[in-house]
């Protein structure tokens, strides 16, 4: 059964369910303090796609490409600062930043681990003990354990 309660209307004709209005401003002060008035308002966010986009761009640009890019005021922070450390790398002849964007990409490469010895061959080699090889270690391992 309804209740009676819930059959009223909220609020009596010509009382707003919101007295004080709309915001003034919806802009967070923060980003009024950093970007300034005009620059918050237009402020949005940046999507996976651009993300991946902006990865691409990064692993096939030259350095010259990457050099306007760390330059450039306008250049968002992921790419500026990705173009900074691919440069920085390049100099010291890594590729730790390049690899690092290539995983997130198109994941980590596939690591082998070899198992085996020399030609296939066991790493370490099988040992048949003897039967009092045997009865030795059983009689060392009761007194230890």
């Amino acid at each position: 059964m309804a209740n009676e309660q819930n059959l009223r209307p909220a609020w009596k004709k010509g009382e707003s369910g919101n007295p004080k209005g709309r915001p003034k401003s919806r802009v967070s002060e923060f980003r009024v303090k950093i970007m300034g008035k005009a620059g918050a308002k237009k402020f949005y966010g940046i999507s996976a796609t651009e993300v991946t986009e902006w990865y691409e761009l990064l692993l096939t640009a030259d350095l010259s490409e990457l050099k306007a890019l760390a330059a450039e005021e306008t250049t968002p922070a992921l790419a500026k600062t990705y173009a900074r450390a691919i440069i920085a790398d390049m100099n010291a002849g890594k590729t730790s930043t390049i690899d690092r964007i290539s995983e997130k990409l198109y994941g980590k490469a596939i690591q082998r681990v070899e198992h085996t010895g020399a030609d296939g061959s066991d790493l370490i080699p099988a040992r048949t003990l003897t039967k009092d090889e045997a009865r030795e270690l059983f009689s060392e391992l009761e007194k230890e354990y």
